[in-house]
């Protein structure tokens, strides 16, 4: 029975803003240009079902809030499978919560033979209490569409060699990756910017580039937006190595993430890294990561550097450390101690104007070593080198940009962008369409 059926996770990709902090939303661009549209979205206000409500087969969908952190207008990002023929097109779809219709995006993820959809996006915002759960349902089927009005949200407008998301604008290429972030004032400066990987020799290289990347808008909003870069990485003695970046935004949220992966069947690489040069405004520059002690400190002058680090089982340790001073002279600043020997890997570099809220996603999660570095020139880094040899590399990071002073009464906390909301769909409904869970959120 279905009642006694194990429980099957989609997890939803959500970034929240930290206890110093909350956005209500992100402010929209006045030009009207080329806005890339992917399946139907509703943004306007719930729709109340009158007498003359629409019919058709539904799959019931429940929404949990699992960290113990109020949320508000949280993006919902939840996949939900359908038997071959059951759902011919993504607009044959709307999503309901009692008898009120919820503003989504719908998309379709992948399809079957017959052209018909085999997984459906399903994406909206939600306002939720600590540890509360919210029920819906995905009605479907050829006489069922959403009748909210489509509203406003994130606009795309492209050009030859840029994308432009909000007030967030991506080259096509991956590699320099951010062109610019504009809220109240540029936030990208000159330095590293994008991905790279490390071979085991210890040689860089960028992830994308001029020539041979593809780029792909995934989803085009207006509530939440998907852009997809892949190509190859031509390593030493003409090896390469395929990879793929992903940029993901929602309406709701100043944050921006980003995901790479890998696939290295030869072992040839030994880390992966992703690069952000910030442009903050004077110094000094206050910076704090989330250990157990909520360790902080300053950037004073542009040689100043700050590096975190948490070795998981190398060389049979495990710990973290904080070191500080002018950049490659660091000194240990503070160590583990007496506190737990693995960290969350968040924190915050606040200028004078300016916050940006970083995570790396399942930091210290595995063996090997993890690190974030901060600098007065403002390069942000992120790296992480496995302890053993691995056959896909993967790192995903969260940068959360918001004016200063921050917003103070918050009821939210870093850990909960490392930790989304939970989306389950009606297992029975697995079944029926012969598909498995998601195996990543």
């Amino acid at each position: 029975m279905a009642g006694d059926m194990p429980k099957l996770e989609i997890r939803a990709v959500i970034h929240v803003a930290t206890s110093m902090y909350r956005l209500t939303g992100l402010p929209l661009m006045a030009k009207a240009a080329v806005v890339a549209a992917v399946g139907v979205v509703a943004l306007s206000p719930p729709v109340t079902l009158g007498a003359g409500a629409q019919a058709g087969q539904s799959v019931s969908l429940h929404v949990e809030e699992t960290t113990g952190i109020r949320r508000t207008r949280y993006p919902v990002n939840a996949r939900v499978p359908f038997p071959q023929g059951a759902l011919a097109r993504a607009d044959q779809v709307r999503l309901l919560r009692d008898d009120e219709e919820i503003p989504a995006q719908f998309s379709a993820g992948s399809h079957w033979p017959d052209g018909s959809v085999q997984w459906l996006r399903v994406d909206f915002n939600v306002s939720i209490g600590p540890q509360e759960t919210r029920a819906y349902r995905v009605e479907y089927g050829p006489g069922v569409s959403a009748e909210a009005g489509p509203g406003r949200g994130l606009a795309l407008v492209e050009d030859a060699d840029a994308i432009q998301v909000g007030r967030v604008t991506f080259s096509k290429t991956a590699a320099p990756l951010f062109r610019s972030v504009s809220y109240r004032g540029e936030v990208i400066g000159p330095g590293r910017n994008g991905f790279a990987v490390e071979d085991t020799d210890g040689t860089a290289y960028e992830l994308g580039g001029d020539t041979g990347v593809l780029f792909e808008i995934i989803r085009g909003g207006p509530l939440y937006v998907e852009l997809r870069y892949s190509g190859r990485v031509l390593l030493a003695a003409g090896a390469e190595v395929p990879f793929v970046v992903r940029v993901e935004m929602p309406n709701s949220k100043s944050w921006v993430k980003v995901t790479a992966s890998v696939d290295d069947p030869e072992q040839r690489l030994r880390a992966l890294s992703f690069h952000s040069p910030l442009a903050l405004g004077p110094r000094p520059w206050v910076w704090d990561f989330g250990t157990d002690r909520w360790t902080y400190g300053s950037l004073r002058n542009e040689d100043s550097s700050v590096v975190l680090t948490n070795d998981v089982e190398v060389g049979g340790e495990t710990g973290w450390h904080v070191d500080t001073g002018p950049k490659g002279q660091e000194r240990p600043y503070e160590t583990t101690g007496s506190t737990r020997p693995v960290v969350a890997g968040w924190g915050h570099l606040q200028g004078e104007t300016e916050v940006v809220a970083f995570a790396m996603d399942r930091f210290a999660s595995a063996p090997g070593t993890y690190r974030i570095a901060l600098d007065g020139a403002g390069q942000a880094s992120f790296h992480v080198a496995p302890a053993t040899p691995v056959t896909r590399h993967r790192l995903t990071v969260y940068q959360h940009f918001v004016g200063a002073p921050v917003q103070i009464g918050a009821a939210t906390s870093p850990p909960s962008m490392l930790h989304p909301l939970v989306a389950r769909v009606d297992p029975a409904h697995y079944v029926a369409s012969g598909l498995e869970p998601p195996a990543d959120r």
